[in-house]
This record gives structure tokens, sequence and C-alpha cells, in this order.
């Protein structure tokens, strides 16, 4: 979503930045090579957090638990760390401080989101989905439309290349959402979101952006981008199980979500239902100073590198079939592969028995693989790498795969 600078992007320093995660340190017993390093290359479904984001929460626990506007120092300090997290999260995603929203997930808050939407959405409008996202961008949007009389239209997936046809982007002067994906957390695809927001703007339609797979991979500015909604899960991007959603404050004043009546009438305290997990709003801080000192180009060059790796590894075992796109440009380093004579959940139980963690299944992408034609055998084997992990990591999961053509 953000441009990068034309100048050479710095090098990560990869051994400061695994041992800032002590989840890293872990090891199996292997049965073929003994006492091995976990690879946790479920990243796609959560990543590690580093132990700043644990200290933070504990820090917290110990010395600031109290509920948010209180006039005891335990809960002005809560205060005080609530609002300087808006800034940073507003900072990592493009907006104003003013229009972020703390919740439980991007999951729960695209739902809250669907109900505020109830008095602008009526019988014969339309919203607009993508076969390429995760269903937390597709349900809420599909009981919306079933709750006011509203249809779905849809923007098509190319199964070859795994990327959206953009000549599908249909949109009437009924259309009132334009939803997208800024990255698909099956297919590692990056979305560019212009094409939504201009078909949008031609209609006067809201946006709202999943940027859940996004946000670890890929700069955010969800303001120069001119999308209305942007929601993602800091538990994606090394913090703690939450979610966040950024909003220009202006249309989060305008909606009417479900609250309690002596909650705030203004401000996004107003969106949040019921009393915020504040340990894990300080984890949130935390795992966003880590990816401000290091930088999100220095990430995305060495993801780059491990994206070259594998792609170039996965395409010599010719019994390992990958889905998505071929190419390193416009991916995160998130693979959905299948392998010829094994079903997904047997591959990863392999793997996982060689100290490699993976997923597979739908990961809760419903319309991607049906799209690939893989609903009905069990979907794929996801393998997703962040930027704590090491070409050797890249090269013992390519190792393992090829070891499922030989029987090993």
């Amino acid at each position: 979503m953000r441009r990068m600078t034309t100048t050479a992007a710095p090098v990560l320093d990869l051994d400061a930045v695994r041992a800032r995660f002590p989840a890293l340190a872990q090891t199996v017993v292997d049965g073929a090579d003994g006492e091995v390093p976990v690879v946790h290359a479920d990243a796609p479904g959560g990543t590690q957090v580093t132990a700043g984001v644990i200290a933070a929460m504990t820090a917290y626990l110990q010395t600031m638990n109290a509920n948010s506007h209180g006039c005891f120092p335990a809960s002005t300090a809560t205060d005080a760390l609530v609002e300087a997290v808006r800034r940073k999260v507003a900072a990592f995603v493009g907006g104003q401080p003013e229009g972020v929203v703390f919740g439980a997930n991007m999951t729960t808050l695209t739902w809250h989101l669907s109900h505020a939407l109830d008095t602008r959405v009526g019988p014969g409008d339309e919203l607009l989905c993508t076969r390429l996202d995760h269903d937390a961008n597709v349900s809420p949007w599909l009981a919306l439309a079933e709750r006011t009389g509203a249809t779905v239209r849809w923007v098509a997936l190319d199964p070859v290349t795994g990327r959206l046809d953009l000549d599908t982007i249909d949109v009437s002067d009924r259309t009132r959402l334009v939803a997208f994906p800024a990255a698909s957390n099956a297919l590692g695809t990056v979305v560019d979101p212009a094409p939504f927001v201009a078909a949008a703007r031609s209609v006067g339609a809201l946006t709202f952006c999943d940027a859940v797979h996004a946000a670890p991979h890929v700069p955010l500015d969800r303001a120069a981008a001119d999308v209305d909604l942007l929601a993602c899960s800091p538990y994606k991007f090394f913090g703690p199980h939450a979610g966040v959603l950024s909003a220009d404050p202006d249309l989060l004043a305008e909606l009417r979500p479900d609250k309690v009546r002596p909650a705030p009438d203004i401000g996004p305290d107003r969106w949040q239902t019921g009393t915020a997990a504040f340990e894990a709003i300080a984890g949130v801080g935390a795992a966003l100073d880590h990816l401000a000192e290091f930088g999100m180009e220095a990430v995305v060059a060495h993801e780059r590198t491990l994206t070259r790796r594998f792609l170039a590894g996965v395409a010599q075992l010719d019994h390992v079939t990958l889905h998505g796109p071929a190419e390193e440009h416009g991916r995160t380093p998130t693979f959905a592969v299948t392998v010829r004579g094994h079903a997904p959940d047997e591959v990863a139980r392999a793997l996982a028995a060689r100290g490699v963690w993976v997923w597979s299944g739908d990961y809760y992408a419903v319309e991607p693989m049906r799209a690939l034609g893989l609903a009905d055998g069990g979907g794929a084997v996801r393998i997703g790498f962040v930027h704590y992990h090491r070409l050797e990591d890249v090269d013992r999961v390519l190792a393992l795969l090829a070891d499922l053509d030989r029987g090993a």
C-alpha cells in the first residue's frame, strides 16, 4: 500500500531479530536427525511474539492493571497507554489516532462494523466482495446482505495466476461497499487497492480493506490509498491476540455502532464493546516498536530473498504444485502447495513430525479454495515465512517436501 523508497533497502540484522523471539529457540526430537530447531512456518496463522511484547504485557499487569477513565494512577496510566498505542497504530497503518479502534481480532471488529452499516444498506443495494478473501472479509458482508435484502457481487480469482481479475470489478449506483484484501492469507497474493478505491469512489461506495495478512509483510498507508476502513490483527505481526480497525474519525462518528448506554457517544471508545484488553494493547505497542526499530524496508528486502529461495526450490519438485503467484513480486512469502499422492493433512503431519510446523486445509479462505478447485480435496498445505526466518529454514522445508516424493 505504501510506496517504498528507491534507495537500496537496509540489510536486516537477522541475528538481532531472531534474538527477540524466545520461541525460536524451541527444539524437537526428529526421528531422522535427532534434536532439531522448530521451524515455525505457520506464521500466516499467527506469528511468534517478541520478548518485548511479553515484557510489556507482564509489566502492565504488574503495575497498571486497572480499568480506564478513573482518577487514580493505575487508571490514568492505562489511559495514557491506550492513547500512546493508538498513535503507534495510526503511524503503522497510515491514519489518525482518533480513528483507531481496538478489539478482540479483525473478524470481531468486522462483524461489529457490518451491523453499524445496517441503516446504510437496503433492498436492491449491492456489496462487492472478492474470491480471494479470508472469510472474515466475506461472511460479515453476506450476513449484512441477508439482513438488508442487498445483493453480493464478486470479483473473480484467476486460478492459474492466483490474482484477481480486475476486469470483473463491477459497480453501480446501488453499490454501497467494496471489500477487498491487501494480501491473501492463502496464496500470498498482494492486491493493489487503487482499482477498488477508484471503482468505489465512482459510485460513492465505502471501501473496506482486510490487511491482516499484509501487515507483517507490506507497508500500509490507509489514508494515502484513500481507503475508508482498514482492519488487521496484531497477532499476525508479532503481537498478542487483538484486533485494530482504522478509519477516518468523521466516518466513525457518522455510523451508529451497537454499544451499551453508558459508553461514550464520541471517539473510538464508542466502538469498543466492553472493557478493552489493556494488557494486549500494551503488547501491540511493543510489537510496533519492534517493527519500527528494524524498518519495513529491511523486512521487505529480507522476505524477498526468502520468497526467491522457496520459489526456485519448489519449481524443482515435480510432485509439488504451487497454487498462486509463481513470481516473487506482488506476493508475500506465503505459499499454498499440494503434494502428489499425499492429502494436505498428511503432509502437515509428516512435516510436524520432523519439526516443521505448517497449516493444512482452507485456513478460512473458503472462496479461494473453491476457485482453485481444492475445497473438496482437503484444501492445501500453507507454508509461511516472515522476517525472522532464515534461508536454511526455507531449505529445510524444501528438503522435507522432496522427501515425500521418495517415501521418506
